[in-house]
């Protein structure tokens, strides 16, 4: 089987079939084509899982995903947008998800203005659905109040700089960009009254 009978499957909609076809192909070769179908087959099955409620097999799914990542040619963003919006997803889903853990691997730096735009609903009583970036941020910052660490807070950065970049008036990005100044502060704080101590007790 070739990788465009393999694309022809998942077109057809039998994305069980092209992810079974193109797993023992992708691990032979790795070549342009064949990286691009395992990505976007695999993208189908995650998503297939998450309907299923195999949230363990949907989250090693993404993992595998993030490792495939950095060799798509992703010019349009579409490729990265679907693990934004994937580990969002999953942030709502599995409570042991952090995405904290995967900003820098999922490359946020790539967003584009469109990830930071917020999406029309269809229910008439809303009229819009936060976006992506929100969505990250807001799981992201879940995460940050359970352990308010400067590990944490650095870790949150580059999403935290993107969303400043695209909507620097922001009132949520400005609470987080506070809350994080807050944390930092606070651990020099520690760390010199740390230091204090040692000193006197010399």
């Amino acid at each position: 089987m070739t990788v465009k009978e393999v694309f022809e499957l998942r077109k057809q909609g039998k994305i069980e079939e092209a992810y079974e076809a193109i797993r023992p192909m992708y691990a032979v070769h790795k070549g342009k084509y064949t990286t691009s179908c395992m990505f976007w087959t695999a993208c189908d099955i995650q998503k297939k899982r998450m309907k299923e409620s195999q949230y363990d097999e949907a989250e090693k799914i993404f993992k595998a995903l993030l490792r495939i990542l950095p060799n798509i040619e992703d010019d349009n963003g579409i490729a990265h947008r679907k693990m934004y919006q994937m580990a969002a997803t999953l942030s709502h889903k599995i409570k042991s998800f952090n995405v904290l853990d995967y900003i820098a691997s999922m490359q946020v730096e790539r967003m584009r203005e469109e990830d930071w735009e917020q999406i029309p609903a269809i229910d008439p009583y809303d009229k819009y659905y936060p976006s992506i970036g929100h969505e990250l941020l807001s799981n992201a910052f879940i995460r940050i109040k359970e352990d308010p660490t400067v590990d944490n807070a650095l870790k949150v950065m580059p999403l935290l700089e993107v969303g400043m970049n695209f909507l620097p008036f922001d009132e949520e990005v400005e609470k987080y960009k506070a809350m994080i100044e807050l944390i930092i502060e606070q651990a020099k704080k520690d760390d010199e009254s740390t230091t204090d101590q040692q000193q006197n007790n010399n």
